[in-house]
């Protein structure tokens, strides 16, 4: 199992991402604080600890975060926009406190499409030199991207282009938008996405991922969405391999704790005719903001139902 542990560091940022699930309340945590979750986490034997939410790189103890983390030999990342890292100082100060890995959110390979999602003009220039910058110091990069109205169809183009132009990105991870706590303004409610669009867009890029030895996840998508690369959900690999997630937030959540049952969301009536359907997520928020979402249930042999589930768990 690889169990996971998430640090909420702050909740402020210099973005203004319009889908943005973790708005700014300005709370964040101490030094001391961080340093005591961190423990937390050693004791209960998680892999890795990320620091992130929203926006950890505003935070003054990152590096001694990273560090610290880094020294009782806990493997440590996080997840950040790039505004701060094109800064190469700034990033070579996370890189000589030993930060390990960094998932930058890319949410469109065009400049406009990502800066309007942002809502920050010039935070699609500073993050692809952050990219670089991260790459120069040998802190390895992944990509998160956010599938929305807007990207929906060109999620393969994006991956291109980012291989293309850095291609010692191996690991992509794609997140469908996540609507409970982004603004409720017209312009925030039109990012919610097109299944049936995303999916097309989404199956060229695992595709082309797949075909270039890459690797993948992608959460909050049910099964019926992603023929062929259904050992890529997040939330059914973690089902399968009956994986938790440990998320410490500065809001009224304080502390969540996840396991398998958290990991399966809403089920339509034709869902219980899907031979997947004991391992598939179903579809995140659908009575409250995606019940225009269709699912196709899907009929499976018993033995490559067997099949796939021996890759998730690395058998075969």
């Amino acid at each position: 199992m690889a169990n996971i542990g998430y640090i909420q560091v702050n909740r402020y940022c210099n973005n203004q991402c319009h889908f943005c699930s973790n708005p700014s309340n300005w709370n964040n945590i101490s030094l001391e604080r961080g340093i005591e979750l961190i423990d937390d986490f050693i004791k209960r034997e998680y892999k890795w600890i990320i620091f992130t939410w929203w926006e950890p790189t505003l935070s003054p103890d990152l590096a001694k975060w990273i560090k610290y983390a880094n020294d009782i030999w806990m493997e440590n990342r996080m997840i950040s926009n790039g505004m701060m890292c094109s800064d190469y100082n700034f990033s070579k100060k996370l890189a000589d406190a030993w930060l390990k890995l960094v998932h930058f959110s890319v949410y469109s390979c065009h400049e406009k499409i990502h800066d309007f999602l942002t809502d920050t003009p010039g935070s699609w220039k500073k993050l692809m030199m952050s990219i670089t910058n991260a790459l120069k110091l040998w802190v390895r990069v992944q990509i998160n991207t956010v599938i929305n109205h807007y990207n929906e169809n060109h999620l393969d183009k994006t991956v291109i282009f980012l291989t293309k132009h850095f291609p010692q990105i191996k690991h992509f991870v794609w997140n469908n938008l996540d609507p409970l706590m982004m603004r409720k303004t017209k312009t925030a409610l039109s990012t919610l996405p097109n299944y049936d669009e995303a999916s097309k867009s989404l199956l060229k890029a695992m595709a082309y991922l797949d075909s270039t030895n890459r690797t993948f996840r992608v959460e909050r998508f049910p099964l019926c969405y992603m023929q062929w690369y259904e050992r890529a959900s997040t939330e059914t690999r973690k089902i399968v391999k009956d994986e938790e997630r440990m998320v410490h937030f500065l809001d009224e959540r304080e502390t969540i704790r996840q396991q398998w049952k958290h990991w399966e969301h809403d089920k339509l009536e034709a869902c219980k005719n899907c031979d997947l359907n004991s391992i598939c997520s179903g579809i995140y928020e659908y009575d409250n903001y995606y019940n225009y979402v269709n699912v196709y249930p899907r009929q499976l042999s018993k033995s490559d139902k067997e099949e796939l589930i021996k890759k998730i768990k690395g058998i075969v």
